[in-house]
């Protein structure tokens, strides 16, 4: 074996002007992290290390090692830090060992243990120096001195494991969130040897007594009136959460403020009021509700809203036989004061104080901190003396929702739902993501956070049928659902054993084995109608709605699956909703029978000569409450002049 043999030369003071990076530096792949730091240091403690370079003969050296440190000194001068004649300590060697000496002076150094590093950095502190000036002289940022320092006050024998590699970094530094050396080492020996290895798994045992700033119930009470009352909080320096330690005290905190809310509500006249910071879902679904109705309201106010209303479907109609920019103004112009006249009703809009006597609320805080009030509920065993109360017979107990004059028989509801069904199992069918979505919540929110789901799919996957009995309705949707159902890969079912019928199965695509998980979820769904002003909406309203498919595609209403079972006040309604105010003056002594005539003939044929553009559409559109797959949040639409007209 052959040995370089180099004689050492004293190092000479060379300017940096004449200092170029060589091609025989080993380090090709320049790297700019660290600069900072490299500048800082070398402005502080100055050039600890000399340069390494090659004489060209022509009053230039080429550096071979210490390229970094050449750069971040002319970057300084460039900065204007250093004089543009600052010269460097430099050791000169012969072009024949370069390469192998450059390659020596990047691979033998051993960069320091962080363990080592954090330690230094503490007792830079101890001696009496800043945390600001100690970053300053590094290059670094002030919070990297506070997280150094923080590691190096761990158990020194966490930190003896962490330099023998028994420990990771992340681990480590997961171990700061409390200060007490008992209480981590004590977490350290408890845990499993799987847990060592997980930051998260030692943070969740080190906090378990402690509760997080983004927890809802902190979030109610807020950090700053939990400090008030003498709460104290640590902060982990390595992550973005803050832990509250006085769990005890924040929950007094907490219950004094619902205790404050709940005074409020006894206050409005409510009959009970049911305290859980977690809503419980099956019990208020368990409950009717009582919806809020216009009280004691100035007759005034009501005739001039009816005066209004009728302006407004006349100067409609004028604008639908000949346009006008005067006529559009004063559509306009009404339009702005109907809003004006509904924001004064607002305010007389309330709950009749007999029904709150019977009825109650509901108080629970929402995952964003924010109290939450389900109002106006009426428990199972209220339902028959609500139902007296408001002159309607109980019969079976089941009320629903308080009923106006308009209400269904439940037996047309029931068969509504059945209509709707077909429409959602086909739409979900054709939406594998959203299926897949309505699915997963459900089956997660039941096993895994312990909710109630009120309705979707039946995650048993029991195929769901319309209607009671062998007679189901053959609709739109029905015959669209079952061709559809043609077209899905189904040759994997002819295998002859249980485990080729899965082998087959995996074989197909995943866009195939989608399509088919969307179908058996969307079979599964079960008949109801969509959520009604003020009733609750759930995660299958929120699905349907997502699919933007409208009902009124598949669904009509005629005389036998609908207008044939509503009364003849009802059905003046919807004459009215559809066709305008003066259809329904014109039609108002006709009979029942007349009127369903009427109203079948003109939603088969929407677009008969004669008719408004407008009326054609909501021929072709309109739907009963509930039928249709609408948002469950809708953004209030901006004012304006195209929007009152639209309206």
């Amino acid at each position: 074996m052959s040995y370089i043999q180099c004689t050492p030369t004293q190092p000479q003071l060379i300017a940096v002007a004449k200092l170029e990076k060589s091609t025989l530096n080993a380090r090709r792949t320049t790297r700019s992290d660290g600069i900072g730091e490299l500048k800082a240091s070398i402005l502080s403690h100055g050039l600890m290390q000399n340069l390494v370079v090659t004489d060209s003969g022509d009053g230039t050296y080429r550096v071979i090692a210490g390229s970094r440190r050449l750069e971040a000194i002319q970057t300084l001068q460039a900065e204007g830090k250093l004089p543009q004649d600052f010269a460097v300590p430099c050791q000169i060697v012969t072009e024949e060992h370069a390469l192998e000496m450059s390659l020596a002076e990047n691979t033998v150094r051993l960069a320091m243990h962080p363990a080592d590093q954090f330690e230094a950095f503490a007792a830079l502190i101890d001696q009496g120096e800043s945390a600001a000036d100690v970053a300053t002289r590094f290059g670094v940022e002030e919070s990297l001195v506070y997280k150094r320092m923080k590691l190096a006050q761990v158990s020194p024998q966490l930190l003896t494991e962490y330099r023998s590699d028994g420990m990771t970094l992340e681990c480590l530094m997961a171990y700061t969130v409390t200060d007490d050396h008992r209480r981590q080492l004590k977490v350290f020996k408890s845990l499993q040897d799987w847990q060592k290895e997980d930051p998260s798994a030692i943070r969740a045992a080190l906090t378990e007594k402690m509760v997080e700033a983004s927890d809802k119930l902190a979030l109610f009470v807020g950090l700053d009136a939990y400090r008030a009352a003498g709460g104290s909080t640590r902060a982990d320096l390595f992550g973005d959460e803050v832990y509250l330690e006085k769990p005890a005290l924040l929950n007094k905190l907490a219950e004094k403020k619902l205790d404050g809310i709940r005074k409020e509500l006894e206050a409005e006249g409510w009959g009970w009021i049911e305290i859980n910071p977690d809503r419980n879902y099956e019990a208020i679904h368990s409950c009717s509700r009582i919806q809020p109705r216009l009280i004691n309201p100035p007759a005034e106010l009501l005739d001039l809203k009816s005066q209004l209303d009728a302006r407004l479907e006349e100067a409609a109609l004028l604008l639908a036989e000949a346009y006008s920019a005067e006529l559009d103004d004063k559509h306009d112009s009404i339009s702005d004061q109907i809003d004006e006249v509904e924001r004064k009703l607002a305010a007389f809009v309330g709950f009749d104080a007999g029904h709150k006597a019977i009825a109650g609320c509901f108080l629970s805080i929402g995952q964003d901190g924010t109290p939450f009030v389900d109002k106006g509920l009426v428990k199972p065993e209220h339902r028959r003396l609500l139902a007296k109360l408001l002159g309607e017979d109980g019969g079976n107990g089941k009320l629903g929702t308080v009923k106006s004059k308009h209400a269904m028989p439940e037996s047309l509801r029931r068969d509504l739902a059945a209509d709707r069904l077909q429409v959602a199992q086909l739409e979900l069918a054709k939406q594998p993501t959203i299926a897949i979505d309505l699915l997963t919540f459900q089956a997660a929110s039941e096993l895994l956070g312990d909710h109630f789901c009120s309705d979707g799919p039946d995650v048993a996957f029991s195929r769901s049928r319309a209607r009671k009995g062998n007679e189901q309705p053959v609709t739109a949707a029905a015959n669209a659902l079952a061709e559809y159902e043609k077209l899905l890969p189904t040759g994997w079912l002819k295998e002859t054993s249980e485990p080729a019928r899965f082998d087959a199965f995996r074989s197909l695509s995943l866009a195939d084995r989608l399509d088919l998980l969307a179908y058996c979820t969307a079979v599964t769904l079960q008949p109801r109608l969509g959520h009604t002003v003020g009733e609750e909406s759930t995660a299958y309203d929120a699905a349907l709605a997502m699919t933007g498919s409208n009902a009124a595609d598949y669904w009509r209403p005629t005389k036998d699956n609908f207008l044939g079972r509503r009364n003849r006040d009802q059905l003046l309604v919807i004459g009215r909703d559809v066709l305008g105010e003066q259809w329904a003056q014109s039609h108002f002594t006709d009979k029942k029978a007349l009127l369903v005539d009427q109203l079948d003939r003109a939603f088969s044929n929407p677009g008969k000569s004669g008719r408004t553009p407008d009326q054609i559409e909501k021929l072709k559109t309109w739907l009963p409450e509930g039928m249709g797959f609408d948002a469950v949040v809708k953004a209030k639409p901006a004012k304006g002049k195209k929007a009152g007209k639209a309206a």
